[in-house]
Order: C-alpha cells, then sequence, then structure tokens
C-alpha cells in the first residue's frame, strides 16, 4: 500500500482503488466514520472491495439487510469474500442450497474460507472423501481450519502422524485449538510435558479447552490451588467441564 499523501493524490484524481485503500488506513486507526466515508466514494466507482468493507461494517451495526445489499452489489463484480458472506448469511437463515451455491461461487474464486465451510457440509452430509477434498483445497491457501478437520479426520482413521502433522501447520499459524489437540496427542502418548507446553500455548490464546486440561493436570499432580484458578479461567470462557470441577470442589 502506498502512503496517505501518494493515496491522497491518487484518490483526489478518481482512483477508487486509492479511496478503498484510505478506507483501510482510517479503519485500522479507529475512525470508522471516515473509513465509511472513504468506502462510499470506492463504491460509486464500483470498487468491489469498499462494498465487501460497507457490508461488513453495516453487520457489525446489526443492519442485516444493507449488509446483504452491499455483498450483493460486491459479488455482481466476482468479490469472493462478498459470496462467502452471502453464504454465511444463508446458512445462518437455514437455506444450505442457498449457501451451497455462494461458497462454490466464492471457491472458484479460491476463497478458503468457502472451500472449507464446503467441507463441512459436506461431512455433515457424510461424504467424508468431499469433505477431504474441500479441507485440502483449502488448507493449501493457509487455512487453519481446514488443516483441523483434516487432522481431526486423520485422527478418527488411526493416523495419529497425519493428525500431528495437520495440527502442527495449523499451530504454526497461531491457531490455539490445534495447539489444544496437540496437547491431547501428546497426553494420549504419555508425554505430559509436551501435553502441557501445547496447552499452555493455547491457554495463553484463550483456549478454554486448553485451560481445563491444565486444571486436571494440576489436579492430578495434587496441586488444588493452581488447579481451582485454571478452572475458573476455563470456566469464565463457558467451558462447562471446569463449572461442573469447580461446583464439585464445593460440593
Amino acid at each position: 500500500m502506498s502512503d496517505k499523501g501518494d493515496l491522497e493524490r491518487r484518490a483526489a484524481k478518481g482512483d477508487a482503488e486509492a479511496m478503498a485503500n484510505l478506507g483501510l488506513l482510517a479503519h485500522e486507526a479507529g475512525d470508522e466514520d471516515a473509513a465509511r466515508a472513504w468506502w462510499e466514494q470506492a463504491a460509486t466507482l464500483d470498487d468491489p472491495d469498499a462494498m465487501y468493507r460497507l457490508g461488513v461494517l453495516a453487520r457489525q451495526a446489526g443492519d442485516m439487510d444493507v449488509a446483504r445489499a452491499w455483498w450483493e452489489q460486491a459479488a455482481t463484480l466476482d468479490d469472493p469474500d462478498a459470496m462467502f458472506k452471502l453464504g454465511a448469511l444463508a446458512k445462518e437463515a437455514g437455506d444450505m442450497d442457498a449457501a451451497r451455491a455462494w461458497y462454490e461461487k466464492a471457491a472458484k474464486l479460491d476463497n478458503p474460507d468457502a472451500m472449507f465451510h464446503l467441507g463441512v457440509l459436506a461431512r455433515q452430509a457424510g461424504d467424508l472423501d468431499a469433505a477431504r477434498a474441500w479441507c485440502e483445497q483449502a488448507a493449501t491457501l493457509d487455512q487453519p481450519d481446514a488443516m483441523i478437520n483434516l487432522g481431526v479426520l486423520a485422527d478418527e482413521e488411526g493416523d495419529l502422524d497425519a493428525a500431528r502433522t495437520w495440527c502442527e501447520q495449523a499451530a504454526k499459524l497461531g491457531h490455539p485449538d490445534a495447539m489444544f489437540r496437540l496437547g491431547l496427542l501428546a497426553y494420549e502418548e504419555g508425554d505430559e510435558d509436551a501435553a502441557r507446553t501445547w496447552y499452555e500455548q493455547a491457554a495463553k490464546l484463550d483456549n478454554p479447552d486448553a485451560m481445563f486440561f491444565l486444571g486436571l493436570l494440576a489436579e492430578e499432580a495434587g496441586d488444588m490451588a493452581v488447579a481451582r484458578v485454571w478452572y475458573e479461567q476455563a470456566a469464565a470462557l463457558g467451558n462447562t467441564d471446569a463449572i461442573e470441577a469447580l461446583l464439585r470442589e464445593l460440593g
């Protein structure tokens, strides 16, 4: 991205991309009004990214009709992110056929989130081969949830090496659930130190399951004070097992 001064000069000459980028800079600076103003200018010049981002602002404000309208405009200009969002809206409304159609359009334009969600739909339909194929495509585009799903599939098939490999790839992308799952694999193999290390990494990223399991490790070691701290942190994030552990201690 060019510097702000250059973007402003280009925007003054009617450059829609420069306007959209100025909107991004304003958004990053926390100035939503300025961001919206720049994106609206860019949208009048048919910039699909600006339309997409205006849709995101509308959704954040709770105006789903406006969000959908912006994303539909962006989708007509082949914006894959907008197509994905329209698929998500359809899924939320329970229209799986429309969701799949939008996801497929976005996937054709290399949207990894759409590929991942097509994999989820395929798995829900019992088509594991299609689920794996979609997740593999998404994984090549660094979609961490797809990597985790591939790890889960491998684990279910008894291929722990493949499960670990996929989770390690997702963990390198900073995904806390992957770190937690690596902790589970390590614990199953009897490596409690490695399990604790992975749980601690996941807990730093607010993974409540990892916090609960750190509590279990502490309880197994007889350190109820530390266990209680972890259970309380996990419970605060809605982990029901941690809540039950705290109630058990009180009872």
